[in-house]
Order: C-alpha cells, then structure tokens, then sequence
C-alpha cells in the first residue's frame, strides 16, 4: 500500500480514540492491510512530524514506556475533508439516482412541478444556488422545455463552473442579495438553500425587486437547517447539516424567523415538507417594504 493511501486509512482508524503502535498493526492486519511493525512505526513517526498525530509516552508496568497515539489537529482536517468528498460522490451518484426516477415516484418532479407550475413557453426562470450538482442542471432542463421561448438565468458564485449548452441559458456570477437583473422581469425564482440569517433580509428584498408582480418564489433548502433536532438524527438529514456548516460555513435559521420574514416581502407563503428538503413557495407583495434602492434597474438583461 502506497504511503498516503496507508496514512488514510491509519487516520479513519482513529476518531477520538488513543492506540499504541502494535494495536494499529493488530487492527490493519484484520482489515487484511499487511504491513511490517518497522514500516508502520516510520509511517506513524511521519503523521506527528506532519501533525496528523499526537504522542506521548505512557509508563508500562512490565516493561519500557510505550508511546500512544490519538489524532491530531491536522488530521482532524484531513478526515473532515476525506468525509466531505465522500459526502460530495454520495450527492452525485444520489442526484443521478434521482433523476431516474419515472415521474410518479420522482422526487424532482414531485419538489418542482408546483414551482414551474403555470408557467408559459416565453415565461422568464432564475436559479439562485452556492453550488452546482447534477439535480441543479436538471432543474434547468426541466425550466427550459417548460418554457424554450423565454430566458433561464443561472446564478452561482463566481469560482463554481457550470458547462450547460442551452440556446436560452444565461450563467451569470451572482449571490443572493446581487442578482443582475432587472427589476420585474422573472416568472419564477429558484432559491437553493439559504442566505446567512444577518444577509436574508437583503436577499429578500432583491428576490422581490427581480420577480414580476404575479410572479414566483421558490425556496428548497434541507429542513435540517429550519428546525432544532434531537439525536439521533437520519443519515440523511446529518450528512446535510454537516455539509452545510462545514463546507458553505452555514447557519440554521430559524423557521419562525424566516416565515416572518419573508412576509414582510411576500404573500401566501406555504411550506411543503418532501423526504428531507423543506420547499416554500410565496409570491411577492405588491407594496413589500423595500426602501433600500432595490427599484434601481441592475442590469440590461431582458
């Protein structure tokens, strides 16, 4: 076994535990890992010099002292960041499970199609997202045979690269609160997850400025991040609050905060509960309190 991949495997061993060096041997010989004890000890001798280990010496009573081993600071990050690409494969290979499902059974189909409901061939769709997966680029699929004759903005964060052929696509760099476009002109926004709880009130605003007076918002954000839990939570709704606090540094909102919110901006707010996603679905207030200049056309986009 090639150095790095042993120094993984070594680590996921670990967690919050302590080993001496022959019972990391014990345990790798068990999982059919043959390394020889002198090989193992350099190996273990290199992740504390790296800082992907701690040691100390521990009196024996039968013999010379022995050093024992726990995790360290560094390997700490290096297992949350081997779990976070593990998260990510599950996410893609899930999405495109997902998106294989026929319609009745499809949960895609079953969170969007009363969001795009009602809308027309020149009808204008927006995507708001912090990142980009196989599932975003089916809901901009399905926005385009939807309505093939009006225009689908796609608004992501500037280092995330999205590579969608679609005649009336338009991928733009953008966040919550700056969207580039203008005022009135969207049938329906998508908002995908959520902004932090000290920016929402600025996102709201410009959610409200972009959108047509009888137009749509849409939000679809893991539950999780609505409501407190108590242990022990599902697979599912843990690798999605760790994934958001760990990667996009996320925060919870509270539900109560939010509906509040969002009805300083938005009428017939109503929430819908699908597996582990939490879909809200409102529609802009005609007088919403919006004084902080967001009547200001941002963009040429029409």
């Amino acid at each position: 076994m090639r150095t790095e991949d042993l120094k993984k495997t070594v680590l996921k061993m670990f967690g919050g535990r302590e080993f001496y060096g022959y019972e990391v041997h014990k345990i790798l010989l068990s999982r059919d890992v043959d390394i020889e004890i002198s090989r193992l000890y350099r190996v273990l001798t290199e992740m504390m010099r790296e800082g992907l280990l701690e040691g100390r010496w521990e009196k024996s009573r039968k013999g010379p002292k022995r050093r024992i081993y726990k995790i360290g600071e560094k390997g700490r990050d290096e297992l949350d960041k081997m779990f976070l690409e593990a998260i990510q494969i599950v996410h893609m290979f899930y999405g495109k499970y997902l998106m294989g499902l026929v319609p009745k059974v499809n949960v895609l189909d079953i969170i969007y199609s009363p969001l795009t409901e009602g809308l027309e061939a020149r009808s204008n769709v927006a995507c708001v997202t912090p990142q980009y997966t196989p599932m975003h680029g089916w809901f901009v699929q399905t926005a385009h045979g939807i309505s093939p004759q009006g225009q689908i903005y796609l608004i992501k964060p500037k280092l995330v690269e999205i590579d969608l052929n679609l005649e009336n696509l338009t991928v733009m760099n953008g966040s919550y609160s700056d969207i580039s476009l203008r005022e009135g002109l969207l049938d329906l926004l998508v908002i995908v997850d959520l902004p932090r709880k000290n920016s929402l009130e600025a996102a709201l605003k410009e959610w409200h400025r972009v959108l047509k007076p009888d137009g749509k918002l849409g939000i679809v954000t893991p539950s999780i991040l609505l409501q407190e839990h108590e242990d022990p939570l599902t697979i599912g709704d843990f690798v999605e609050k760790y994934e958001h606090e760990t990667i996009e540094r996320g925060e919870k909102i509270d539900r109560r905060f939010l509906q509040t919110q969002l009805k300083s901006f938005f009428t017939r707010v109503k929430e819908r509960q699908i597996v582990h996603m939490a879909v809200i679905q409102a529609s802009p207030r005609k007088h919403a309190s919006t004084n902080s200049g967001s009547a200001t056309m941002k963009s040429a986009y029409s």
